[in-house]
C-alpha cells in the first residue's frame, strides 16, 4: 500500500513535470518564432532607415547646390541691376549733353 501510494505520487509528479515541460517547450518555440519575426522586422526597418537616410542626404546635397546656385544668381542679378542703373544714368547724361550740343548748333545757325 505504501509503495502504491508512493508510486502514485511519483507518477502524478512525473505527469506534472512532463506536461509542464511540454508546455514550456511549446512556449519556448513560440517565443523563438516571435523573436525571429521581430528580428526580420527590425532588419527591414533598418534597411528602410538606411534608404531614407541616403535619400535625405542626397536631397540635402541637392538643396545645398541649388542654394549655392541661387546665391550666385542673386549676386549676378544684383550686379546687373547696379550696372543697368549706371548705364541709365550715363544715357541720361549723354542725352542732356546731346541736347546741349543741338542747342549750341541752333544758336550758331
Amino acid at each position: 500500500m505504501e509503495n502504491f501510494l508512493l508510486l502514485t505520487i511519483i507518477g502524478i509528479l512525473a505527469l506534472y513535470f512532463f506536461s509542464g515541460m511540454s508546455v514550456y517547450k511549446s512556449l519556448y518555440k513560440k517565443l523563438q518564432e516571435e523573436k525571429m519575426i521581430l528580428e526580420q522586422e527590425i532588419k527591414k526597418l533598418e534597411g528602410l532607415k538606411k534608404d531614407y537616410e541616403q535619400k535625405i542626404k542626397g536631397s540635402i546635397s541637392a538643396l545645398e547646390s541649388k542654394h549655392d546656385n541661387l546665391q550666385v544668381a542673386r549676386t549676378d542679378l544684383q550686379s546687373l541691376r547696379i550696372e543697368n542703373s549706371e548705364l541709365k544714368h550715363k544715357v541720361d547724361v549723354l542725352e542732356r549733353r546731346c541736347d546741349e550740343l543741338y542747342a549750341q548748333i541752333h544758336t550758331m545757325v
